[in-house]
C-alpha cells in the first residue's frame, strides 16, 4: 500500500496522520505540486499520477476540492465549469488507473465556491470514492441530503492538533479575577456564527464581566466589514483581530482564556474544539449532532439560537472558578484518550479491507445500508 494525498494544505491534519502512517510502514506523499503555477499542476496531475502508479502507488487520497479552483474564477464564472470538467477527467484516470481512491469527508460541501456545481461535483467524488473517511457519523445526514451516500465509510476519529505536553500547567480556567475571556479561535467563514456572536455580545450591557476574544483570518471582504462594525457596537466587550495567528501565538491565546467558544451555525467536524479541549479548556458550542462526541462536562450547549448563545454566556460568567477549572480536567482527559496513532491504525486497517473484503476486526468499516 502506498497513499498519494492531494492536495497538500496548511492544516495539521494531514502531516499528524501521515506521519503515524509511515511509522506503520505505509509510504504517503503529495501530489499537484509539481510547480509553483496551480493550473500547471492540475494539468500534469494525470500524467503524475500515471508514472506514481506505475512505481506502485496505489492509493489516492483526496482530502479537499479546493486544490481544483482555477485562479480567476470568482471573476471569470466559466472557469469554474472547466475546473468541474477537469476535475471529472482526474478522477476518471484514477479509475483507469486502478487506483483505490478514497475521500476524508472534512466537510459535507466546500466551504468557498469551487465549481460551477459543487453539489453535483460532491456527488461525482462520492461515486467514484471506493471509501469516504468520516470524523463522526454526524457528516452521512448531510451527504445524504446531496444525494451523495458513500458506498462504503469508515469512522476515524482524529487526535489533536497540537502536542500540549504542558496543558497542565497553564493556569487553570476560571483562575483569574473577572471578567471572564472567552476565546474564538480560526479561520473565520459565514458559517462559524461570528456575525451571531457579535450581535448577541452588542445586546449585553457593557458592566456584564466577560470578554470576548475573536482571532483568526478572514478572507471575505465583506464579512470583515461585518464583522468590524458588529464589534464597535459591542464596544470593549471584544477584542477582534482579523489576522493568521501564528502556531507560537495559539499557546498565549488559550492560556489566557477561561473558554473556548464555538458559535457556529453548521459544521460537519471540527478542529477547534479539539484543539481547546487540548489546552484544557471547555467549550461552549451548539447541540448539533458533530459535536455529539464532546462530554457532556466540558462543554455548555446552547439550542443554536441568539438566545441560547447569550444565555450560555452570562452562564458562564456565573459559573465558579471550581466548575470551570474542573471542565478543563475532562477536557484534557478526553483528548489524552485519542491519539493519532488510533486514527493512523484504523486507517490502515480500513484500507486494507478495500483489497480484503474479509471483516477486519477492529476497523469501523461500514458498507452501505441495502438498498442504498
Amino acid at each position: 500500500m502506498k497513499l498519494l494525498a492531494f492536495p497538500r494544505d496548511k492544516n495539521p491534519y494531514q502531516e499528524l496522520l501521515y506521519r503515524e502512517l509511515r511509522k506503520l510502514g505505509v509510504p504517503c506523499r503529495y501530489v499537484g505540486a509539481l510547480t509553483p503555477s496551480r493550473p500547471l499542476n492540475l494539468l500534469a496531475l494525470p500524467l503524475e499520477l500515471l508514472v506514481l502508479r506505475l512505481r506502485g502507488w496505489n492509493v489516492l487520497h483526496v482530502h479537499w476540492v479546493f486544490g481544483f479552483k482555477l485562479p480567476g474564477s470568482s471573476l471569470v464564472p466559466w472557469l469554474r465549469i472547466v475546473a468541474q470538467w477537469w476535475f471529472g477527467r482526474v478522477l476518471a484516470v484514477a479509475k483507469l488507473l486502478r487506483m483505490h481512491l478514497v475521500w476524508t469527508a472534512h466537510n459535507t460541501l466546500p466551504h468557498e465556491r469551487v465549481f460551477h456545481d459543487d453539489i453535483a461535483a460532491r456527488r461525482k467524488l462520492v461515486r467514484a470514492s471506493k471509501l469516504v473517511f468520516l470524523h463522526s457519523p454526524a457528516a452521512l445526514p448531510g451527504l445524504a441530503a446531496l444525494g451523495a451516500t458513500p458506498r462504503r465509510t469508515a469512522e476515524i476519529p482524529f487526535g489533536p492538533f497540537a502536542q500540549i505536553s504542558d496543558s497542565g500547567a497553564l493556569p487553570a480556567p476560571g483562575s483569574r479575577d473577572q471578567p471572564r475571556t472567552m476565546l474564538f479561535l480560526g479561520k473565520i467563514f459565514e458559517y462559524k456564527g461570528i456575525e451571531d456572536l457579535l450581535a448577541v455580545v452588542a445586546t449585553l450591557p457593557e458592566s456584564v464581566p466577560l470578554r470576548i476574544v475573536i482571532a483568526g483570518r478572514c478572507r471575505d471582504v465583506r464579512l470583515r466589514r461585518r464583522l468590524r462594525r458588529l464589534a464597535r457596537q459591542a464596544g470593549d466587550l471584544v477584542a477582534l483581530r482579523l489576522e493568521h495567528v501564528s502556531a507560537a501565538e495559539l499557546h498565549s491565546l488559550y492560556a489566557s482564556a477561561d473558554v473556548a467558544i464555538l458559535p457556529f451555525r453548521q459544521v460537519t467536524t471540527s478542529s477547534s474544539a479539539m484543539l481547546a479541549l487540548a489546552y484544557g479548556r471547555p467549550v461552549i458550542l451548539p447541540d448539533m449532532p458533530s459535536f455529539a462526541h464532546v462530554p457532556s462536562r466540558a462543554a455548555l450547549r446552547y439550542d443554536g439560537t441568539r438566545a441560547g448563545l447569550r444565555a450560555a454566556l452570562l452562564d458562564v460568567c456565573d459559573m465558579s472558578a471550581q466548575d470551570l477549572a474542573r471542565a478543563g480536567d475532562v477536557a484534557r482527559e478526553f483528548v489524552a484518550r485519542h491519539s493519532w496513532s488510533d486514527a493512523a491504525q484504523e486507517t490502515v486497517r480500513a484500507l486494507r479491507e478495500l483489497a480484503d473484503p474479509a471483516p477486519v476486526l477492529g476497523a469501523a468499516v461500514h458498507p452501505p445500508a441495502s438498498g442504498s
